[in-house]
């Protein structure tokens, strides 16, 4: 099985969110590199915290998006406990990673036309920009054309968020599903058979305020993640099955 090397494919979200301290000029280096889901803020990096800035040292240039996976560097010698704003030097072109069309979280469910490839915490993932935004990668099967994936391939595939709106006042467990929806035209048959990976942040906010109106005022516990998967081929009729996982959703009021 081949996988397409898109941008930031080898940047699984095992890595946003995670420092990783450079030692190659010896201890006196204190670069740190990160991958981190962000706001763009005019001209820089909002964290999930709020408040903290990440900064770019070059000009960014037209950014169209919301949401974005930035790789950047920043010296570690000039970060206090306090600091707020953080001059970072990006690594590689942001990601965006709105949503796109229709995959804005919805009660009811969309029927799949297509499979994930897996939603195994191996090749998928779940973190968290704030309390009410996660982001989602996730692994699909395209279509390759001279060893590329073409931008009108991409532009076919969407990934609609639903939440289980049945929820108990007892239940600790927030449901969410994703739909692979693909458009291809009527009567057209696409052979798909190798994967890449889909990146959205998503807001949750609407399920979770569902939660608390049914649970007395209480958060969940944990979110399980469910979809369609198929790692053998590109088919529904022969997928796995819905695949379940499940993440701590670890946030208070």
């Amino acid at each position: 099985m081949k996988q397409v090397k898109f941008f930031l494919v080898a940047l699984m979200a095992v890595v946003m969110g995670m420092s990783v301290t450079s030692c190659m000029n010896g201890d006196d280096n204190h670069n740190v590199t990160m991958t981190v889901p962000v706001k763009y803020n005019y001209g820089s990096f909002l964290m999930g915290d709020g408040t903290t800035k990440l900064v770019p040292t070059t000009e960014l240039g037209f950014l169209d998006g919301n949401m974005f996976i930035i790789s950047c560097q920043y010296d570690q010698s000039q970060v206090t406990a306090n600091s707020t704003s953080i001059p970072v030097t990006l690594l590689s072109t942001p990601l965006c990673i709105d949503p796109k069309g229709n995959e804005t979280l919805t009660q009811t469910k969309t029927e799949p036309t297509n499979p994930l490839y897996s939603l195994d915490k191996q090749q998928s993932s779940l973190v968290y920009y704030d309390k009410n935004t996660i982001v989602l990668t996730m692994p699909y099967w395209v279509k390759v054309t001279n060893s590329s994936v073409e931008d009108s391939e991409v532009k076919k595939h969407s990934f609609v968020l639903a939440y289980d709106p049945d929820i108990k006042a007892t239940d600790t467990k927030l449901k969410l599903y994703i739909s692979h929806v693909v458009d291809d035209a009527e009567g057209e048959t696409v052979t798909r058979s190798n994967f890449t990976y889909a990146y959205r942040a998503y807001s949750i906010r609407t399920a979770l305020e569902a939660f608390k109106t049914a649970t007395s005022g209480k958060l969940p516990k944990y979110l399980e993640l469910t979809a369609e998967t198929n790692n053998s081929k590109d088919e529904l009729k022969e997928a796995n099955g819905e695949t379940s996982v499940e993440y701590d959703y670890a946030f208070t009021e």
